[in-house]
């Protein structure tokens, strides 16, 4: 299954019910295209509007994006040695609770609320694996080819995000800047993608196997 496929199912599951206490006892902040999230101690952050983009602090290459119900902080809460820096690629809104309320929400609440963060936190893993396995392909066009994809399924469903496409590759890969745009430039000529002002449009056929 591709990023896309994987998305819709996890966005088709009837994981949502907390949402209602979540508002309910949570702070509401709303925070501009390019802020970095500072965490405060004993809080855990939910993201309900906007897209936000996870990397290690201190290193400028993206290692993943929020995914729809992921507690911020959680991994921080039970893994204090972790890093890492969470900045909104788009306009943000944000709920955040405390340890308490985020226990009380889904810990203490009933099993299928548990069930619930259990199956979040499993599509976390899933998602950071399927990165993980795009970005550690061959060759570097094997690399670029699957993130074409992403970045057309990404404009579609987050459409405030306005990140070119070259930047979008090199942000979250060590590819360099000339061999991006030079295979971007290639797909472009053979008539296998559109590209206007730096984003992608479209996939216009099936893309080669082979660079």
């Amino acid at each position: 299954m591709n990023f896309a496929e994987l998305h819709s199912y996890y966005k088709s599951l009837n994981i949502g019910s907390h949402l209602t206490e979540l508002h309910a006892k949570g702070c509401q902040s709303q925070h501009p295209q390019n802020h970095t999230l500072a965490l405060d101690p004993g809080c855990i952050y939910f993201i309900t509007e906007g897209s936000l983009s996870i990397s290690v602090k201190g290193n400028d290459l993206i290692i993943g994006n929020a995914i729809e119900y992921m507690p911020i902080g959680l991994m921080e809460r039970y893994c204090p040695l972790v890093n890492f820096e969470y900045t909104s690629m788009t306009p943000i809104t944000v709920m955040k609770v405390s340890y308490e309320e985020f226990d009380a929400i889904f810990i203490h609440a009933s099993p299928e609320r548990i069930t619930e963060l259990v199956t979040i936190v499993i599509y976390m893993t899933i998602f950071s694996l399927d990165l993980h396995f795009e970005r550690k392909q061959l060759t570097s066009y094997q690399t670029i080819k699957p993130m074409l994809f992403r970045y057309l399924y990404r404009s579609q469903t987050h459409k405030n995000e306005r990140e070119g496409l070259a930047a979008f590759i090199m942000r979250r890969t060590n590819l360099s800047r000339t061999h991006v745009f030079r295979v971007l430039a290639d797909l472009k000529e053979g008539g296998y993608i559109t590209v206007e002002k730096g984003r992608l449009v479209s996939i216009n056929k099936t893309l080669p196997e082979e660079y």
